[in-house]
């Protein structure tokens, strides 16, 4: 079972989230440290594991780091954006090993969503083990650019929330030089922060939720349409796109739109105690909204809809979190958290049990570049 060990860190934090509720304050500190300690150990000491290595590593390879105009120079006619690039360098320039750039990278993101962590949510390893779950490892692993971004854009909504427009939009320029998909947060500047009523929520959520349930296509269709006036080359390069990207059809009843419907019917029964726990939460049930909408419209497009949701799946590791709180009685909590363990477990499994994913660290004789890039294609041919 390639998936063994990370489902292994996911119990170890939900371990850990259990113990952290019955620590005293000073053991609480050690939980806390510790989960940091876990999550940068299995992260930022992990060998060529998923699919980023296959592009970073080379690129680090042949990576100049003497000065500015070389890394310049060097970046020409790749698709890294000039940030990103620019870490490469620095990395390269102290210890020019592809292990330690994956390391700093690794220790700057858990920084990044320590502090966004902090502010909001008790329970540190309940956060990490719901954001483990909860998309967690394709961003840490198969999203290394967008990784980075993508956290800095989350530091910048305290700036969101305290209407200082000139800090969020610095945090999130900043992002784009990382990774350009963080432009996408430069708009919520001017809604998310807005909390909708109750009613126009449930309106939006089911009128969407009738198209994922009833698997509608649209946009393909559209797309076909306005193709047909622009002449038989468009209209093949369209048809081609479409039948490259279209996701396999799921029924309606698969773990995925059960988990995104009993969510979103979570959040609609206990919206205005959220919004009392956090004024925060105006913020992350938006964007909840958001993460819905996007699987919702575009789910015919695997990578279209994956890659938009992945943008808002933060507020499912807030959400969750306090979703906790506002239940009354000790048996629902239980139950919630017995749905979490077990998804958890289930989603994690179906996420990594493949080679490319089995898992490698630095400090236990991981393979080879040669090793890995072997098996990958030997499995990819299969």
């Amino acid at each position: 079972m390639y998936s063994t060990a990370y489902i292994i860190l996911f119990l170890l934090y939900a371990v850990m989230a259990l113990m952290y509720r019955y620590s005293s304050e000073y053991g609480k500190k050690w939980i806390k440290a510790a989960s940091i300690l876990v999550f940068i150990f299995f992260f930022g000491l992990r060998g060529f594991v998923g699919d980023d290595w296959l592009i970073y590593y080379p690129t680090f390879q042949s990576m100049y780091s003497d000065n500015v105009v070389n890394v310049v120079t060097s970046m020409q006619g790749s698709d890294l954006e000039l940030g990103f690039g620019l870490l490469q360098a620095i990395c390269k320039f102290i210890y020019p090993d592809y292990h330690f750039f994956i390391f700093v990278c690794c220790t700057l993101q858990c920084a990044l969503i320590y502090n966004f962590f902090r502010k909001r949510v008790d329970n540190l390893p309940l956060a990490f083990s719901i954001f483990v779950c909860m998309s967690g490892l394709e961003i840490e692993i198969n999203l290394l650019r967008n990784s980075i971004s993508l956290f800095l854009c989350l530091n910048a909504l305290d700036y969101l929330m305290a209407r200082k427009p000139l800090q969020y939009f610095a945090l999130c320029l900043l992002a784009t030089t990382l990774h350009i998909s963080s432009i996408v947060f430069i708009p919520l500047y001017f809604f998310l922060h807005k909390r909708l009523p109750l009613w126009l929520f449930v309106a939006i959520f089911v009128f969407s939720a009738v198209f994922l349930v009833a698997q509608i296509n649209f946009i393909g269709p559209i797309l076909l349409y306005a193709a047909s006036f622009m002449g038989e080359l468009y209209q093949d390069l369209v048809y081609s796109y479409i039948e490259g990207e279209m996701t396999a059809i799921q029924g309606f009843l698969s773990i995925g739109v059960l988990e995104r419907l009993f969510t979103g019917c979570l959040v609609i029964c206990y919206y205005n105690k959220l919004v009392k726990i956090s004024k925060d939460n105006v913020m992350f049930i938006n964007a909840f909204l958001l993460y819905f909408l996007s699987f919702a419209f575009l789910r015919e497009f695997e990578v279209a809809s994956r890659r938009v949701a992945l943008l808002f799946v933060f507020s499912y590791w807030i959400l969750w979190c306090d979703l906790f709180k506002c239940f009354a009685y000790k048996g629902n909590k239980i139950l919630y958290a017995f749905f979490i363990l077990c998804y958890g477990v289930l989603k994690i499994h179906s996420m990594t049990n493949e080679p490319k994913m089995q898992y490698d660290n630095i400090l236990f004789n991981a393979k080879s570049y040669a090793e890995r890039y072997t098996i990958y294609m030997v499995n990819k041919k299969e």
